[in-house]
């Protein structure tokens, strides 16, 4: 027999719905963060900390190597480490640059090296002979400076290359000076470039070096950084202690048989001569100091081994942080 709920039950069972409706949507609701897609993909902590690593060198090895080569100092600094599209790196840059490349083997990759123009003008004036004079009015180089300036590009690349090797076998060569509408078509616009950005001081000038490499050549920087980092993290195992341990006993050390504190009269000194002795009130039974590289480590006597001197150890000392420690 079939039950016939009243208006009232229905009316019951629509309020029971909607009452426990709230509490099972609360039950599945899901925490939601804004997605920024522009940060997508950048460069960790880590990474940027082992970027910056490697080029802790480049940037003053570069500076004393322009400044050996034109006599002027140099300060150049490593400013910021940071992945970003090549699209944004261009909006960044002036109008007016210089804008040259370098080709990366085996990779067959090709960097861009983009540095301010107000920087080149000194540069150039140094490699004619002058004294270093900057422009009042910024200009585009012509083809007789973007010659003279390749030389400056090719020590760059040099100094890049001896950083890079480090972990990488990489050549650099100097590419082609290209000009404005050529720029975009060197990256694809959305490319996640690595951007090394440096500010350079010469005289009283300061500009930007950007140094842009694209993405093939980036993740292989960044997978062979990570690579070491792992394996200095790496404990060291049993195979490696032991060899480590059977290299170590083949090192040399300067052994030394001391005796410390021992006073002499001046007099005693004055009218010494070749076969005469010197008391140094020292009892033959008491111990003198063995050192080990200038550090006390036993207590012994000399003794004869043969036709050769020895030690005889006595006593080992207590290690010197232990005895600081107890004195403390």
């Amino acid at each position: 027999m079939e039950k016939i709920l009243s208006q009232e039950e229905i009316d019951q069972l629509f309020r029971a719905a909607q009452g426990a409706a709230p509490s099972a949507a609360a039950s599945l609701q899901r925490v939601v963060q804004n997605c920024d897609f522009r940060e997508a993909g950048q460069l960790t902590k880590d990474q940027v900390r082992q970027v910056t690593l490697l080029h802790e060198n480049f940037a003053p090895n570069l500076a004393n190597s322009l400044g050996a080569y034109l006599r002027v100092a140099f300060e150049i600094s490593l400013v910021s480490v940071e992945q970003i599209g090549y699209k944004d790196f261009l909006s960044r840059i002036p109008e007016q640059t210089y804008f040259s490349t370098a080709l990366l083997m085996p990779l067959e990759e090709v960097a861009a090296i983009q540095l301010d123009l107000p920087v080149t003008y000194p540069m150039i004036d140094l490699l004619l002979g002058g004294p270093g004079q900057s422009l009042a009015e910024p200009r585009d180089l012509t083809e007789i400076e973007e010659q003279i300036l390749e030389s400056v590009v090719a020590l760059l690349c040099r100094e890049l290359q001896s950083t890079w090797q480090l972990i990488l076998p990489v050549e650099f060569t100097v590419g082609q000076r290209l000009k404005h509408g050529q720029i975009m078509s060197l990256m694809p616009a959305g490319e996640r470039a690595l951007n090394l950005s440096f500010e350079i001081r010469l005289n009283d000038t300061r500009g930007a070096l950007n140094l842009v490499f694209p993405a093939v050549a980036s993740n292989t920087v960044l997978r062979k950084l990570a690579q070491q980092g792992a394996a200095s993290r790496r404990k060291p195992s049993a195979t490696d202690s032991a060899r480590l341990r059977e290299r170590m006993q083949e090192a040399l050390l300067t052994v030394e048989l001391d005796l410390e504190n021992v006073p002499v009269r001046v007099r005693d000194f004055v009218n010494l001569q070749a076969g005469e002795i010197l008391p140094l009130g020292h009892a033959l039974h008491e111990s003198m100091f063995l050192t080990v590289n200038g550090h006390k480590v036993f207590g012994g006597t000399p003794v004869g081994c043969g036709p050769l001197r020895g030690a005889l150890v006595r006593q080992v000392l207590p290690p010197l942080e232990l005895t600081e420690r107890e004195r403390s």
